[in-house]
Order: C-alpha cells, then sequence, then structure tokens
C-alpha cells in the first residue's frame, strides 16, 4: 500500500510541476505583451480626430492634400502651376524656401509647382 501511494504523490507532484512551468511560461508572453502595449499607449498623445467635428477634418485633410494658390517669398510671388515648364536646374529650388533667390523662376513644394509670374 505503502508503494502506492509514493507512486499516485510522485505523479501529483510531477502533474502540479508540468502546470506551473507552463503557467510561467505562458505568462511571461502576456507579461511582455502588456507591457509593450502600455508604453505604446503612454508615448502615444490621444486621437484628436474624434473631437473634430466633419467639417474640421475636411478643412484638415484638404489642407495637407492640396496646392496652395500661392507661395510668396521675399524675391517675389509663385503662383501654382498644374502644367508646369521646363526651366534649367539653376532656375528651380525644391521644398528649401530659403535658397530662394531673384533669379528663381519654379518652386516645387510637396509635389506640386510654383512658378514666377513673368513680368
Amino acid at each position: 500500500m505503502n508503494k502506492k501511494r509514493l507512486r499516485i504523490s510522485i505523479i501529483i507532484t510531477s502533474c502540479c510541476l508540468v502546470l506551473i512551468g507552463a503557467f510561467f511560461i505562458i505568462r511571461e508572453p502576456i507579461d511582455t505583451k502588456q507591457v509593450v502595449d502600455s508604453t505604446i499607449n503612454d508615448t502615444t498623445p490621444p486621437n484628436e480626430k474624434e473631437a473634430l467635428e466633419d467639417w474640421q477634418i475636411e478643412y484638415d485633410r484638404r489642407a495637407r492634400t492640396e496646392p496652395v494658390g500661392s507661395v510668396v517669398t521675399k524675391h517675389g510671388e509663385f503662383y501654382y502651376a498644374p502644367f508646369p515648364k521646363q526651366f534649367p536646374p539653376e532656375e528651380v529650388v525644391s521644398e528649401d524656401l530659403s535658397k530662394v533667390t531673384k533669379d528663381t523662376k519654379q518652386l516645387t513644394i510637396r509635389g506640386y509647382y510654383y512658378e514666377k509670374k513673368q513680368e
């Protein structure tokens, strides 16, 4: 009878160790995911678009995706050109408005072309 109890206690102890080991093995990825999620949520600003009305969302989308009518610099005003002309590279400035000179004929900003009006 003593051998029977010893065998049952070894089986129960083995099962308990297997369950405890499985618990810790499964718990590690869950804890890691929770830490990553909480870090992302702590560093991500709240979504401001939920507080905006529909017209504000549409206005913001248009301001980010459509070209402006004109760009004013200290060397003149450049107007949007849907069909841009070809200019020599020294007369074209891309993205950096600080490089605009009086000889600049064309600007490229966010993929849109702006040309100086010929006088």
